[in-house]
């Protein structure tokens, strides 16, 4: 049975092919040279790889997870060490031709997305709060507590005891609030670094518990020892308010491009 060309992505005309890289069913990559482009590609057996096959397995996660790895090592041994357009997982193609074919009509978009990517890579941040931890600073975060909080200690018992009740009625409300204002806080605090920023969606799983904020940082490689250093910065600041700060990169950039590929 002939084989089928797996597509990684689009890398520029002078990128290396990668050295000892295994990638999705341990094929080696190779680059298909395409105008002012390459394709990082491989060859794989149409048995296992085909359309028919790869859609037949496709609720076995264990094997989708596994070929999500290999996959994705091609594509960061590219971000890392070239440029590079990536393609969706499983973009497979018939033959070169068809590849040749389905990129020639697109091609002004390959070359125009490959630029605009061209020494960046993406850095994700996520931020979600202890809810418990961020009530005991309550008047470090929330003005409206810091205001209440400043007001029992000077009112006479009897007071005091009202507004206490207020504030435990307060208190669940401007923690929520001040957990998002604090992610926010903290993504604008780093937009400095960023060519670009995209907030991302929450799971539904994600919007019903603590978690407030996804995003993703396109960053200058140039740019990055700086973006780390601040970002430690905040990640210590955040998280002595019981904020839980998850930030992580580089990596290939997929949130900021039109993954391509048709199966």
């Amino acid at each position: 049975m002939n084989d089928v060309v797996y597509l990684y992505g689009f890398v520029p005309s002078d990128a290396p092919p990668p050295a000892d890289v295994a990638g999705v069913g341990d094929a080696p990559v190779r680059l298909l040279k395409l105008g002012p482009v390459q394709a990082a590609v491989a060859d794989l057996p149409a048995g296992v790889y085909g359309a028919d096959a790869v859609e037949a397995r496709l609720e076995d996660l264990d094997w989708v997870g596994e070929q999500g790895l290999a996959h994705e090592r091609v594509v960061t041994w590219f971000a890392d060490n070239a440029e590079i357009l990536p393609a969706r997982l499983f973009s497979l193609y018939s033959g070169e031709q068809a590849l040749r074919d389905a990129v020639g009509a697109r091609m002004d978009e390959v070359t125009t997305g490959l630029r605009a990517l061209s020494g960046r890579r993406e850095w994700n941040l996520k931020v979600a709060y202890d809810a418990d931890e961020l009530a005991r600073h309550g008047s470090d975060v929330s003005p409206e507590l810091k205001r209440l909080d400043d007001e029992i200690a000077a009112a006479s018992p009897g007071r005091r005891y009202l507004l206490e009740r207020r504030r435990g009625d307060l208190v669940k409300q401007e923690v929520t609030r001040a957990g998002r204002t604090l992610a926010h806080e903290l993504l604008e605090g780093l937009r400095p670094h960023a060519a670009d920023v995209r907030i991302l969606p929450l799971a539904e799983s994600e919007e019903q518990g603590t978690v407030t904020l996804n995003a993703a940082l396109l960053v200058d490689r140039d740019a990055e020892t700086a973006l780390r250093t601040h970002a430690a910065e905040l990640y210590a600041r955040y998280t002595e308010l019981g904020m839980i700060v998850s930030f992580s990169g580089p990596w290939a950039p997929y949130r900021f491009v039109d993954v391509y590929g048709d199966t």
